[in-house]
């Protein structure tokens, strides 16, 4: 979205097969009265953007997690942070979370230098605690921190009922992250597919029983531990 909001400028596709399991992240076949009409193979590209009003660049990297690779995917991108001298990367993730969508969304970040957090946490995010195993972000921010390059990372809670990608979540983190950056993007995009979501996850609540006692057991669950919804 932010490539496409800021009219940022394709600079470089990487070759998916040197970073994507083709088993795991598989390819999309449209497939027409038996006749095979279009295979999509998976693609990660890196956009640069250029602020015309400040001495200001942005890097974006567009596609899904590498499943293969990992020291030279991240060396690759950090020789690309170095071109234009970033001084922050940051990640975006999501993970599900026992929330009901009538609340106020929950965002968390990971940081990759003791400094930061006191940075994210006046910007509201609440500072993750875990242990499992982890995803390409971690690698990167370890990486990245070896450089000496500042790296946050930004994750969005969504319900655990939810079956489409969740708008809703995505346009606060989308919002989150250029309030970090202190860039304007815009978001009306999102934030009508949010607007159009909410809508529709309304009038389930009023049609489905069953989909509205869950929601309101898990926000009985969501107030009990951070105050009703009323309480700024």
């Amino acid at each position: 979205h932010f490539a496409k909001s800021l009219k940022a400028s394709k600079i470089l596709d990487l070759d998916y097969s040197e970073i994507y399991d083709l088993t795991v992240a598989r390819p999309i076949v449209e497939i027409r009265e038996a006749l095979i009409d279009k295979l999509s193979l998976p693609a990660a590209s890196v956009y640069l953007w250029k602020s015309e009003t400040q001495d200001a660049s942005l890097l974006i990297f567009s596609g899904a997690e590498p499943g293969l690779r990992w020291r030279q995917f991240a060396d690759e991108i950090l020789k690309l942070c170095g071109a234009i001298a970033a001084q922050r990367m940051y990640l975006v993730g999501g993970v599900l979370d026992q929330i009901p969508h009538t609340r106020k969304p929950r965002i968390s970040a990971v940081v990759n230098m003791e400094h930061l957090k006191n940075e994210v946490k006046l910007h509201g995010l609440e500072l993750s605690n875990y242990s499992g195993p982890a995803s390409i972000h971690s690698y990167l921010m370890i990486r990245a921190r070896e450089v000496g390059l500042e790296a946050i990372g930004v994750w969005g809670h969504t319900p655990t009922y939810l079956t489409q990608p969740d708008a809703i979540i995505a346009l606060h983190v989308a919002s989150k992250i250029a309030e970090l950056m202190g860039i304007s993007v815009d978001l009306s995009e999102l934030r009508a597919m949010a607007e159009s979501q909410k809508l529709s996850l309304r009038k389930a609540m009023i049609e489905n029983p069953d989909f509205r006692r869950l929601v309101e057991e898990l926000e009985r669950r969501y107030d009990s531990v951070r105050g009703p919804s009323y309480i700024s």
